[in-house]
């Protein structure tokens, strides 16, 4: 079951990049945090206006993923969409879960909660402001924007 360009409102969740890119792109498929959640189903990756350097240096340089140069990630919208298919303490992640799939470079707190993501696409850029949290955008609202004025792109 694919997951189609969805309309309404659809729940969204932001990440720093490069972590936004690498769920988008199907490269991380579990972002951990220190909080769970019940909800299942659609999650618009919304990439926020900061960048974890040391974690981006870490997949430009020893790893084959071939992730775009700083300046060519996109920040401040939504630029995917994926299925938020589980929610669990680390040990009840399924076993096919590769440690390179995982946000972190160490172990992760066996009280953090696993995010696993699933159908993972990137989207255009849909510039938008995140929130903390699980936060709800309208699809329609954000695709009938008006394009960025000019001076913006300079």
């Amino acid at each position: 079951m694919s997951i189609s360009m969805p309309s309404g409102v659809i729940k969204a969740l932001s990440f720093k990049q490069p972590f936004a890119w690498l769920i988008a792109n199907g490269y991380l498929l579990v972002d951990d945090r220190t909080w769970g959640t019940q909800y299942r189903g659609p999650m618009l990756i919304h990439a926020s206006k900061g960048l974890y350097e040391q974690y981006y240096q870490h997949i430009k340089f020893n790893t084959d993923v071939p992730i775009p140069d700083v300046d060519k990630l996109e920040y401040g919208g939504v630029v995917g969409i994926a299925k938020l298919v589980l929610c669990c303490k680390p040990g009840e992640l399924p076993t096919g879960v590769s440690r390179d799939q995982r946000a972190h470079f160490g172990g992760v707190h066996h009280d953090y909660f696993g995010f696993l993501f699933e159908q993972a696409r990137p989207l255009p850029l849909m510039p938008c402001a995140g929130k903390l949290g699980i936060f709800e955008l309208d699809i329609d609202q954000l695709l009938a924007a008006p394009p960025a004025a000019q001076t913006e792109l300079f």
